[in-house]
């Protein structure tokens, strides 16, 4: 009994050790505070995060989010391959703080060696089981870059399956950069895992990206010249929210639009017409930075990440907030 209790603590979030994070609360903009609307957004808080090691692992370069509704866990991948357990707090509705329970690295499928690094590039996360009133069935599905590559794998790590990914997507020669990969991932119960590309694919026609299903299925997503999809977060019944950016980190610009878009059962010839939710503009004063990761939270709330890069003038942000229906 007392073995099999220790097993379990090694994997279950909930009895792990809490180590609060020294997080700081920072605004949006000096105009609006927690609780204010702009656009169908509700802002509920949003926290920087410190670049601590836990577990001998960097909280840093975080570019992917999914919460486990059954554990109460928000998880976070990182560029480098790590994976990382948190436990946000709120005071009342709004972002309050945040503990770390956990950081592990992925590993390589079918062995315990660490991912190699030109394989480790995670870039966005969703989960399996998370919400079925089950613990410990959980399964992370985790999409990359460098080797475009989609694959499941344990919260504790360990590799489950890669999926076989379809034409064009599975040859690097059709991407535009190999940092410009499989950026983005969600899973539909209807339609199955979806992905996109960081920047449309070579052949795409102008003006225009795609959404991909792993059953092989393809929606035309029109996109902005400079624009690019960072995150991906399916609802249900087709219903899929769009985080996508417009990053010059050059000449201190970055802007990041969520819209919402319903993707039909299968491929169609006509675009999808995705409806905006709310666009931040650092030009009109938002004090966001470069955000990657979304997840659903509960309801219409969502986690949304920004990836520091690894550069002292970026911050790891993690911001709440809520999508309002008009």
């Amino acid at each position: 009994m007392i073995a099999a209790w220790l097993c379990l603590g090694m994997f279950s979030g909930a009895i792990l050790a809490q180590s609060p994070l020294e997080t700081r609360q920072v605004e949006l903009s000096p105009t609006v505070k927690n609780g204010d609307r702009i656009g169908r957004m509700r802002f509920l808080g949003m926290l920087e995060l410190p670049g601590i090691k836990h577990d001998g692992v960097r909280l840093s370069q975080l570019s992917g989010l999914a919460w486990d509704d059954d554990e109460g866990i928000l998880y976070a991948v990182s560029d480098k391959g790590a994976l990382f357990h948190l436990k946000p707090e709120f005071n009342g509705n709004t972002l309050a703080g945040l503990k770390i329970l956990r950081a592990v690295t992925l590993r390589e499928l079918g062995g315990r060696n660490n991912l190699k690094p030109s394989r480790s590039d995670a870039e966005d996360m969703d989960i399996l089981n998370g919400r079925n009133g089950r613990k410990g069935d959980a399964e992370l599905v985790i999409s990359f870059e460098r080797f475009p590559r989609i694959a499941r794998y344990h919260p504790d790590g360990r590799a489950i399956a890669e999926h076989d990914i379809p034409p064009p997507l599975n040859d690097g020669k059709n991407y535009r950069n190999p940092n410009k990969m499989l950026e983005s991932v969600c899973v539909d119960p209807d339609r199955g895992i979806i992905t996109a590309p960081e920047d449309p694919l070579k052949n795409a026609p102008e003006g225009y990206t795609g959404l991909y299903s792993l059953s092989g299925n393809h929606w035309r997503y029109p996109l902005a010249a400079a624009h690019r999809i960072t995150a991906l977060a399916c609802l249900g019944r087709g219903e899929v929210i769009v985080l996508q950016q417009q990053y010059m980190l050059a000449i201190g610009q970055i802007g990041i639009t969520l819209s919402r878009v319903h993707l039909p059962a299968t491929s169609v010839a006509n675009p999808l017409r995705p409806e905006t939710i709310v666009t931040l503009d650092s030009r009109d004063g938002y004090l966001i930075d470069n955000f990657e990761g979304l997840a659903h939270h509960r309801r219409g709330r969502f986690f949304m990440v920004s990836d520091n890069n690894d550069l002292f003038v970026q911050r790891t942000l993690l911001m709440y907030f809520e999508l309002l229906d008009d």
